[in-house]
């Protein structure tokens, strides 16, 4: 029978694989039937390849077990991947009609982003998003590669190598030079480290390639599998993520800096490590240090991090800690799709080289990553999702004075590095948007500084409260397309509306923007004397102008809702986990100065007409609006 080359289907007939095995055989755990599919892989792969031809026979014709035949052959032929004690679990009636399966398809001779592109589809049920995995999408592996662009005879690690995805690009990478190197891939999870070792015994060639199942955060372990420090050219790496897997093993953290307790001595005393360990400890803070340590004098890191280490003060010993140990080359923004649908953690790239000291960073930012927010990579209606990563490697290979999505900055926050901050392509845009109409560029901090507006805070009224009365309360989702609507649930008494009103002091012409949550941060509306009888949540700013101010605020809502201030909100933000703030940032949006508003003509006029005319009609048809309760 002729073999099949892998394909986009292959992904769709691993899955369909898996879910006949998890319904049909005699296996129910997802965990088993994915590491018996990850050692048939092994098989069909040796298959290719002219090996195991007497052993797949007779297990093919029912003359002996797969534990009997197939795994005495797995461990002579993969000594490394199969373990001892290992066996499979799946009755062999269901074995046999997997191998046939996978016999059919061409393993052994496909492109290695397509072999790993294909176990990431098998593997996608198993993952587990509480353990922090997460598959590292393609577009952001095949940029990360590029732009750190593996040489000759150069050692490339990858402590966190699930599949073996940075291993595969790596790989692709140096073949293309026709440039030997050695290749070496960690990972804890048995499964993931044996489908790797696949992908490397396919896809090796003339590489030196080896993948090593232990947990890379233990050092003995490392050292067992030959792994030093100081001996690598180069680490690509996702490492596992978040809070909830937080590191407690003691005798772990206390081999570790930055498993240690580390005080900020404020201002230019940085923070110093202190000789107390810590008794939890993100896995992706210990892995940063177990990177820079894999490194040699020179040698170059590229990592996905959270978000939430690059802009959280608490985290500032992180990096005073990489700045010892030399320098942020570079900072790559990553969109929220990134990780989606497996997970909504906003994330970034961090580019390291050890040793080396450099006065400036180069900063850029992804918008799109080749994939919508369900995972899907072409649209309704066959456009194929943009993919900014890729426009952002092929920027990085020019001359560093011809990169036009890159920016070389200085980092004015040694403890804020979430990357757009510092794009300055943004508030390049703003400073267009205010030149056009004729005005300069001010920021709300200055106009509250000079007296032109007020800026406070909502409060929250807690849930008891809801549906207590009839005053609104209104919430982050009630703020759109420019007016304040309200849930009648929410609603709360008189009572709790008399204890906030006059801090929150209400009036026609307010503005209420979102600074906090998940996808309307910057979104305006302004309130009317109708329905300023409300009560704001916190996660609001209640902006004011004062009678100091020569300027309606229609004016202001018009450039607060320009599309490049949007954007300049957008940068602004910090996203801690899932959730976005724009904290006292507020004060840094930059936006045309309203005071110069007479001139910005037509637009500004027909933009207040519109709402005032629909804020007219919403008051008359409020007064229809009688509800009668069942």
């Amino acid at each position: 029978m002729t073999q099949q080359a892998l394909s986009d289907n292959t992904e769709t007939q691993f899955r369909d694989l898996y879910y006949h095995l998890y319904s049909n055989s005699s296996a129910s755990r997802s965990e088993r039937i994915l590491a018996d599919l990850s050692k048939l892989i092994l098989v069909s792969i040796a298959y290719g390849r002219g090996d195991f031809r007497s052993e797949v026979a007779l297990f093919e014709n029912a003359n002996g077990t797969a534990n009997d035949l197939l795994l005495s052959a797995l461990k002579k032929r993969f000594p490394n991947a199969i373990h001892d004690g290992e066996a499979f679990s799946l009755d062999d009636e269901s074995l046999r009609h997997s191998l046939k399966l996978l016999k059919d398809i061409d393993l052994a001779n496909s492109p290695s982003h397509t072999f790993g592109d294909a176990f990431q589809a098998l593997m996608g049920p198993r993952l587990r998003g509480d353990k922090g995995q997460f598959f590292t999408p393609r577009s952001v592996v095949r940029a990360m590669v590029s732009i750190l662009e593996p040489h000759a005879g150069e050692m490339i690690i990858d402590p966190a190598c699930g599949t073996g995805g940075f291993l595969s690009a790596a790989l692709d990478h140096l073949q293309e030079e026709n440039a030997p190197g050695t290749l070496v891939g960690i990972d804890k999870d048995s499964d993931l480290s044996l489908l790797a070792s696949a992908l490397s015994e396919v896809h090796s060639g003339d590489q030196k390639v080896q993948v090593v199942n232990a947990n890379s955060l233990s050092l003995s372990a490392l050292s067992d599998a030959g792994v030093q420090f100081g001996e690598y050219d180069l680490v690509l790496t996702n490492p596992p993520f978040g809070s909830k897997i937080g590191i407690t093993d003691k005798e772990t953290l206390s081999r570790f800096d930055l498993g240690h307790v580390w005080e900020n001595g404020k201002g230019k005393a940085g923070w110093s490590k202190t000789d107390l360990v810590r008794p939890t400890q993100d896995p992706q803070v210990l892995f940063v240090e177990l990177c820079v340590r894999l490194l040699k004098d020179g040698g170059r890191m590229g990592i996905v991090l959270p978000e939430g280490l690059f802009g959280n003060n608490r985290s500032g010993y992180v990096w005073d800690y990489l700045r010892a140990e030399g320098s942020i080359e570079a900072l790559i923004d990553c969109p929220r799709t990134t990780f989606q649908p497996g997970t909504d953690t906003k994330t970034n790239i961090l580019f390291f080289r050890k040793g080396a000291k450099a006065k400036k960073v180069w900063v850029s930012v992804a918008y799109t990553c080749g994939h919508d927010r369900r995972g899907r990579s072409v649209l309704a209606d066959g456009r194929k999702v943009p993919d900014d990563f890729e426009r952002i490697a092929k920027d990085w290979k020019l001359k560093p004075s011809a990169r036009s999505i890159w920016s070389a900055v200085s980092l004015e926050n040694p403890y804020y590095l979430v990357p757009r901050y510092y794009d300055q392509l943004l508030t390049d845009e703003v400073s267009s948007d205010a030149e056009k109409i004729g005005a300069p560029v001010t920021t709300l901090g200055k106009l509250v500084r000079e007296g032109m507006i007020t800026i406070r805070k909502g409060h929250e009224v807690g849930s008891e409260a809801y549906g207590s009365g009839e005053i609104p309360f209104i919430r982050t989702s009630d703020i759109h397309n420019f007016e304040v609507s309200y849930d009648p649930t929410n609603c709360v008494s008189e009572e709790v509306y008399l204890k906030y009103r006059d801090q929150q002091n209400l009036k026609g012409g307010d503005i209420f923007m979102v600074v906090d949550g998940r996808y309307k941060i910057g979104r305006c509306s302004i309130l009317h004397d109708w329905n300023k009888a409300c009560v704001a949540q916190s996660h609001l700013r209640i902006i004011s102008l004062t009678e100091k101010a020569n300027f309606s605020p229609y004016a202001l809502l018009y450039g607060l809702s320009l599309q490049s201030v949007q954007a300049e909100i957008r940068r602004l933000v910090f996203i801690q986990s899932t959730l976005g703030g724009l904290g006292q940032r507020i004060n840094e949006i930059r936006l045309p100065d309203p005071r110069h508003s007479n001139g910005w003509g037509e637009n500004l006029c027909r933009f207040e007409a519109a709402i005032a005319e629909r804020a007219a009609h919403a008051s008359y048809l409020k007064s229809f609006g009688n509800e009668i309760e069942l």
